[in-house]
C-alpha cells in the first residue's frame, strides 16, 4: 500500500544525500584546480589616455573603446 509519509521521508533523504554528494565532489575538484594565473602589473595593458563611450543605446548597449600601449582587448564586468 502507498504510504506518503515514507514517500516524503525517503524523497527528503534522497534529496539531501545527493545535494550532500554534490557539495562534497565539488570542493574536492576546487582543492585540485589550479590558481588562476595572475600576471603582474608591469606585464599588463596600460591605458594612458583614458577610457571613451559613445553609441549608447536605449536596451543598456554601448560601444567603449581606448588606446593602449600594446595589442589588447577591454572586458566589461558586470556589478
Amino acid at each position: 500500500m502507498f504510504n506518503r509519509r515514507k514517500f516524503i521521508l525517503s524523497s527528503a533523504l534522497i534529496g539531501g544525500g545527493l545535494i550532500t554528494t554534490n557539495l562534497i565532489l565539488k570542493s574536492k575538484t576546487e582543492q585540485l584546480s589550479a590558481p588562476g594565473i595572475i600576471i603582474s602589473d608591469k606585464m599588463r595593458p596600460q591605458i594612458p589616455y583614458g577610457v571613451a563611450s559613445g553609441d549608447i543605446s536605449g536596451g543598456g548597449r554601448a560601444v567603449i573603446w581606448s588606446r593602449s600601449d600594446r595589442p589588447a582587448r577591454i572586458f566589461r564586468r558586470n556589478r
